[in-house]
């Protein structure tokens, strides 16, 4: 039997949400201060670090030259001008320039300081017409310093294939050990998920990884969620970030088998991911970890600490892997928006700054070719040739690519001839580059070397 149902009912209702006696508000409160905070916010705690360092720094040369250190009130062109001497006068504790990387970083700290809570004021001291006289100092003295030779910083540049060799050799990296163990697992996190430095380590929980397996049934491990990082602070549109995955191998190195043995080797009690390893612990222990994280300082330093234990042929730093990964990827011909995928970089500029060095390896290989270029003596009589080193250059029939020929038998019945390239040579086109009066009956073998 059909029943009837009344559906009569105020629209406005599902619109607005029922008033209530109560006196709560679904809104917040805030203070001034506490909006000022929130503004801060938005940068990375090593970021106000490097701004704190700039301020007092500046406070400081103000003291010492007996000029107000209130500067953040000045007028704009007072403003300038005291940056302008800033810029000219400020030196390390010992007298000496400081790295071009750290006249960025001042700058730009002042600037951050300025334009912050509480000032906010509405300059901008790195490109404002006001300021370019003390911007043109600034200028000059990073010149200065590049010129003169004082700018001692180097880039983070990649572990060399010998030193990632003799982390695994020299038992520093293992599975044997939970300090070992710790060490595989971090540095695996590092190298596969290509992070920046000790960024968001101690924030890890026992739970910020997963594991599942692809399409092609290959099982792999990945974070939970979307970090807040430098590139990726969740301000921008867009702010897309690819999924990282780790995957195993099988091996004896097999990140997947070290990272499982770490997980079921933590302190149950304890949440976060890196924990401080028990120097007492065997190896049949069912627990290797203290109920305690590792600390900020000791997080920050673990590959400064590797390269001691190892020992390495240099410190490396946390960074250092992060470069190792972009750079390994790059040789292997991965594509720079694959390696952005994986890096978290915006352009492809920031990729290359990663690969404009060359490798340990291919460093040796011209340095040994140019002092061998200086080994071989002339020939004299009548087998020489008029080349000095007894080297001919050939060009190929196929396009401007060169042959380095050296003639490395004189016989009357047969000239052999090795050539670093192939290449393809007409024997009359070689009789009237490189021989008069001679004559070539048969052929001419031309030889690689390798």
């Amino acid at each position: 039997m059909a029943q009837t149902f009344d559906l009569r009912f105020n629209l406005n209702d599902l619109d607005e949400e029922k008033e209530t006696d109560s006196e709560e508000s679904r809104f917040d409160d805030l203070s001034a201060e506490d909006l000022d905070q929130i503004g801060e916010g938005r940068h990375e705690e090593s970021t106000k670090k490097s701004t704190k360092w700039g301020v007092r720094l500046m406070k400081e040369w103000c003291k010492e030259k007996d000029v107000p250190q209130d500067f953040e009130q000045l007028e704009v062109t007072e403003l300038a001008s005291l940056l302008r001497r800033f810029y000219g006068e400020v030196r390390k504790q010992d007298g000496s320039f400081y790295a071009l990387k750290s006249y960025r970083g001042l700058r730009a700290a002042i600037h951050r300081h300025l334009t912050g809570a509480p000032f906010n004021r509405r300059i901008n001291i790195l490109r404002d017409r006001e300021f370019s006289t003390a911007n043109n100092v600034y200028i000059g003295m990073l010149k200065k310093v590049k010129r003169e030779g004082q700018d001692l910083s180097t880039p983070k540049s990649p572990i060399s294939e010998g030193d990632l060799h003799k982390m695994f050799e020299s038992g520093v990296l293992s599975m044997k050990t939970p300090s070992s163990l710790l060490n595989m697992v971090w540095f695996y996190i590092e190298f596969h998920f290509c992070r920046r430095g000790r960024e968001g380590l101690r924030k890890l929980q026992r739970s910020s990884f997963a594991f599942d397996v692809d399409d092609q049934n290959q099982e792999f491990m990945y974070l939970r969620f979307n970090e807040s990082t430098k590139n990726h602070p969740g301000d921008l549109k867009n702010d897309f970030q690819s999924a990282k995955r780790m995957y195993g191998t099988g091996d004896e190195k097999c990140p997947l088998k070290a990272i499982k043995k770490y997980l079921s080797k933590l302190n149950p009690e304890c949440n976060h991911f890196f924990q401080r390893p028990m120097p007492s612990a065997l190896p049949s222990s069912v627990t290797w970890y203290q109920n305690a994280p590792l600390g900020v300082n000791t997080l920050g330093n673990m590959m400064a600490n590797i390269s001691k234990k190892a020992p390495l042929s240099k410190k490396y730093t946390n960074h250092c892997v992060r470069a190792t990964t972009i750079t390994a990827l790059s040789n292997a011909g991965i594509e720079a928006r694959v390696i952005m995928a994986l890096s978290g970089h915006r352009n492809e500029t920031s990729i290359r700054s990663y690969c404009n060095d060359s490798t340990s390896a291919q460093k040796r290989h011209c340095s040994t070719i140019l002092h061998n270029a200086l080994q071989t003596e002339p020939k004299t009589g009548s087998n020489a040739l008029g080349l000095g080193s007894n080297a001919m250059m050939l060009s190929s029939n196929s396009g401007p690519t060169t042959a380095h020929l050296a003639i490395t038998s004189t016989s009357t019945q047969s000239t052999q001839i090795n050539v670093t390239r192939s290449v393809t040579v007409d024997p009359e086109s070689l009789r009237k580059r490189l021989f008069s009066k001679c004559t070539f009956n048969g052929k001419v073998n031309v030889y690689m070397n390798k």
